[in-house]
């Protein structure tokens, strides 16, 4: 990642829900893009094997079904259904409707952020119709 610092993440402690803490950290729209390209291309950056190929079909294969959406649920990813014709697409979601989508079959990698300290008038509803917009019609071109 090449804007990212060590400030730009904290943990989050909280004792009623989880003795586990979450770890938030913030990323530029370049270094999403930067991970989700690197997704897309199975690990590879350049002619450099940076996660394996396994790893990545492994992490975005789904285990179980969203209810709320009928989209399926890897290792912190979520699997489009192929019937939504995405092709083998997963994506990502953040704190409010921070968003990265890594669509292979059209070979696109969608970002979207928001200033999290401020309010903001996108829904997550809205951001995965985009994504779906955009993906269906890029596919088509093809």
């Amino acid at each position: 990642m090449q804007d990212f610092l060590l400030t730009d993440g904290r943990y989050q402690y909280e004792w009623k829900k989880s003795k586990h803490p979450a770890y938030h950290f913030r990323m530029t729209a370049r270094d999403m893009a930067r991970f989700g390209l690197l997704y897309q291309n199975k690990g590879k950056y350049g002619d450099l094997q940076i996660i394996p190929p396994e790893w990545i079909t492994e992490s975005t294969t789904s285990y179980s079904i969203n209810n709320l959406n009928g989209d399926g649920y890897g290792y912190m990813w979520s699997i489009i259904p192929e019937e939504a014709g995405l092709g083998n697409g997963f994506y990502h979601t953040g704190t409010g409707v921070h968003f990265l989508a890594v669509l292979p079959d059209a070979k696109l990698v969608l970002v979207h952020r928001v200033d999290t300290d401020k309010d903001f008038d996108i829904t997550w509803k809205e951001i995965r119709q985009l994504m779906y917009m955009i993906g269906e019609a890029r596919i088509s071109s093809n």
